[in-house]
């Protein structure tokens, strides 16, 4: 059993004042309106070129179509394997079985990437691989990329932090899989339509897959370097963790987005693109 002596006042008080003012400055310095404030976030993690992008209602969306569905999928994966699986407690990865799906997954999502990409160097139509890019290939590719990643971070944050885990896989079975692929799909579908409606929705929603991912992904750092892994038991004693999931976030975010307006000027689309 790991020392569970209460921590020092200091990382209670330090966390919630950092969150606290990355808040104000996400509110008071980024671009007033909330998809103004949701292209600042994106801009840290994807390229934002238009013709790689959705628009809805005339509106290019904060994240490229691949992102797009790359962390709408993984934001569905985290809550769809925690609540509707209820696999909260499930602590061993994935049987190998699914991590050669998940390969081919990502193999897909390479190679398009990689095609489309010769289609920007070359100027043509068609990349090197050999078809012309589609937006519902990219959109697809992403989904089951992003899909793959929820999978993988659910394990490694149900090892990291609960007390009470059991030995098994989040994914036991295809029974597991094929509900969380199925939900996965329809809202691509949803999402492909375009309809004026979806355009706050699935850009604050993709958006917020994005800040999740470095939210759970620095709680866990948090919460290994300060030696408290598999100290928790409920979603209610992780609220600090994830006050300092937070912070990082805000610094990566911050960070790379300060990086990319030095290097090129702009939060929106690479210049050349």
């Amino acid at each position: 059993m790991k020392n569970e002596k209460p921590l020092p006042r200091f990382w209670t008080w330090a966390g919630i004042l950092l969150a606290t003012a990355a808040l104000l400055v996400l509110i008071f310095v980024a671009p007033p309106g909330l998809l103004n404030k949701a292209d600042v976030i994106a801009a840290a993690v994807c390229h934002r070129i238009p013709s790689h992008s959705f628009f809805i209602a005339g509106r290019q969306l904060p994240l490229c179509q691949r992102c797009t569905g790359t962390f709408s999928a993984a934001l569905t994966g985290l809550w769809f394997q925690w609540a509707v699986l209820k696999r909260r407690k499930a602590q061993r990865f994935p049987r190998l079985w699914l991590w050669g799906v998940m390969g081919l997954f990502f193999a897909a999502w390479g190679g398009d990437g990689f095609n489309s990409y010769t289609t920007l160097l070359t100027g043509n139509e068609t990349g090197l691989l050999g078809y012309a890019p589609q937006p519902w290939i990219r959109l697809l590719t992403g989904t089951l990329v992003g899909m793959s990643m929820s999978i993988v971070l659910v394990s490694v944050f149900n090892q990291t932090l609960w007390s009470d885990g059991v030995p098994e896989p989040n994914i036991r079975h295809g029974r597991d899989l094929a509900p969380l692929v199925a939900v996965e799909l329809l809202q691509a579908a949803v999402i492909l339509t375009l309809a004026p409606w979806l355009l706050s929705p699935v850009a604050l929603y993709s958006t917020l897959g994005a800040l999740a991912m470095f939210t759970f992904l620095g709680a866990m750092v948090w919460v290994m370097a300060l030696s408290r892994d598999q100290t928790y038991g409920s979603w209610k004693e992780v609220w600090l963790p994830l006050v300092w999931g937070l912070v990082f976030a805000a610094l990566v975010v911050g960070g790379v987005d300060v990086l990319r307006w030095s290097f090129t000027g702009s939060l929106g689309s690479l210049p050349g693109f």
